[in-house]
């Protein structure tokens, strides 16, 4: 049985599931239509994501879901008869909850951003031989740390720098600074920006005159994370490509 409902979903359309059964058992389970996940998942909302797996997880538990990954599938367990109508009513609450997953708390959205930009930073130079590693200072008498410190060989390091907030790309500016004229130490660092409206103009400006590049990530990932590249690999990169 199809049920509609008066909530609408991510693509505009009524929300609603279907009733299955009565299997062999006498039990009947609550789907939905397999399109929750992807419609979410092509918002940008990438449920493998760390962040957004743990709010994924409390959600079912919390209204008794499951998800079957294979399928594609938000299902219930084998409910009895008398328990569907009540059972209904929790699993349109999932289906509702569920698309807050594209609009994630600040705090989340931060963390979500650093998880999605190094995965994809690391993906890319998969292969190279670069060193990467996470949550690395540039040098001992440098207080602030880079997200991300890359070394090719025979290269100066890049420091990547992700900032979702002012005072993240204020630490950038401050570590460039502290690398030049007190650890004396030759390397490249580059801000990456959540999205451009994720800063102030003031300090956007006053970190695109200081660091090696200010690049921004929502819209342009992919021609962000080869600018990033290009800094890592050099003249290597169009030889790879």
């Amino acid at each position: 049985m199809a049920v509609s409902t008066a909530f609408n979903g991510l693509g505009g359309q009524p929300l609603g599931f279907y009733v299955v059964g009565p299997d062999q058992t006498g039990r009947y389970r609550l789907e939905d239509d397999g399109t929750t996940i992807p419609l979410i998942e092509a918002q940008g909302a990438d449920t493998n994501n760390k962040t957004r797996a743990e709010a994924f997880s409390a959600m079912l538990e919390e209204y008794g879901g499951e998800y079957r990954e294979g399928a594609g599938e938000l299902t219930t367990l084998p409910l009895l008869l008398e328990q569907v109508p009540q059972a209904a009513m929790k699993f349109v609450a999932l289906l509702l909850r569920l698309q807050d997953l594209v609009l994630l708390t600040p705090e989340r959205v931060a963390s979500t951003f650093r998880e999605d930009a190094t995965r994809a930073i690391q993906n890319s130079l998969a292969g190279t031989g670069v060193e990467i590693k996470e949550d690395e200072f540039i040098a001992p008498t440098i207080e602030f740390p880079a997200d991300l410190l890359i070394r090719a060989p025979q290269r100066d390091p890049v420091a990547v720098f992700l900032a979702a907030t002012d005072q993240r790309l204020l630490e950038a500016v401050v570590a460039h600074m502290a690398a030049i004229h007190e650890a004396k130490t030759a390397c490249s660092i580059i801000a990456l920006l959540d999205k451009d409206t994720s800063v102030t103009r003031k300090t956007q400006k006053k970190a695109a005159n200081r660091l090696t590049a200010v690049t921004y990530y929502e819209g342009d990932e992919s021609a962000a994370i080869t600018r990033i590249q290009r800094e890592v690999l050099g003249s290597r990169l169009s030889i790879l490509h």
